[in-house]
């Protein structure tokens, strides 16, 4: 390798450093130096590109993970869907199979309901409830 000659002034301590290195690796002043400005470098260029990488990285993430993101959102869609079934049928059985005399208001029960789902869904689930699930 072919080297140009540069002329560097450093203070007494970076030197004293740069010569204790030197000495315990056995090296010469001159090559620390090349190695630390080499070194230095090196991380100067990897900072300079950090926000490309991280741009780099965040795309090739999204592109990863968007077909599940999607598949989620499509599985969410079905469970609302099929909720929002269940409970209007639940509703019409009520109306139809329930004798008149003893039918409460639909929409009080309805929003009763409602409330209480929506504390449910507000509490959170803990160990216990989640190792009922997996033995069920």
């Amino acid at each position: 390798m072919k080297f140009k000659e540069v002329h560097l002034r450093i203070n007494d301590t970076v030197f004293d450093s740069v010569k204790n290195i030197a000495d315990k690796k056995g090296e010469s002043v001159s090559e620390i130096l090349r190695q630390l400005i080499s070194d230095g470098l090196t991380l100067e260029i990897g900072n300079q590109n950090k926000d490309m990488l991280a741009l780099i990285v965040r795309e090739e993430l999204k592109a990863v993970l968007k077909p599940s993101v999607e598949r989620l959102a499509k599985i969410s869609a079905k469970s609302g869907n099929m909720a929002a079934t269940a409970a209007f049928l639940n509703v019409q059985a009520l109306m139809d199979l329930v004798p008149k005399e003893r039918q409460r208001n639909v929409r009080e029960m309805y929003e009763s309901a409602r409330k209480k789902a929506v504390a449910y869904m507000r509490t959170k689930t803990d160990d216990s409830e989640i190792k009922d699930l997996e033995q069920e």
